[in-house]
């Protein structure tokens, strides 16, 4: 018998999209992806469920039930409630859910905007974030 999956509807450009799957990830849950951008029956079952709004991520369940651009806590009660253990996210896999955030995403693009820093700065800075995180859990070495 197939294992029922958890539909992910999203778009490429999307901020949210990146911390469900890695939620979905840690949870072992299968999942599918859908991009409403590249299959129009996705976007219009979206728009469906969201009352016209092409809103997401949106996720169906196997019950049928639906949650629109859930928090990490409302995504993390329904995959529970399914009976899915979701394990801790390992400190690169925090890292990755922190630079994503549309706060940090919208901090550095202001900073950007107003000429405070530039976008070489910027990317600078999540390197540098990220070599010395890398170095902090032993995943690089440097001789």
């Amino acid at each position: 018998m197939e294992e029922k999956r958890i539909i992910l509807y999203g778009r490429p450009a999307c901020v949210m999209v990146p911390p469900v799957l890695n939620t979905l990830e840690r949870a072992g849950a299968p999942y599918e992806y859908v991009d409403i951008y590249s299959v129009s029956e996705a976007r219009e079952r979206v728009r469906e469920i969201n009352l016209g709004n092409e809103s997401v991520p949106t996720l169906v369940f196997p019950d049928g039930s639906t949650l629109t651009e859930p928090s990490a806590g409302q995504l993390q009660a329904k995959l529970q409630s399914l009976g899915y253990e979701i394990r801790s996210p390992t400190l690169i896999e925090w890292l990755q859910n922190i630079l994503q955030h549309p706060i940090v995403l919208a901090a550095g693009a202001l900073c950007i905007a107003i000429g405070m820093i530039s976008e070489t700065d910027w990317i600078l800075f999540v390197g540098v974030v990220v070599l010395g995180l890398a170095l902090l859990v032993g995943r690089l070495r440097v001789s």
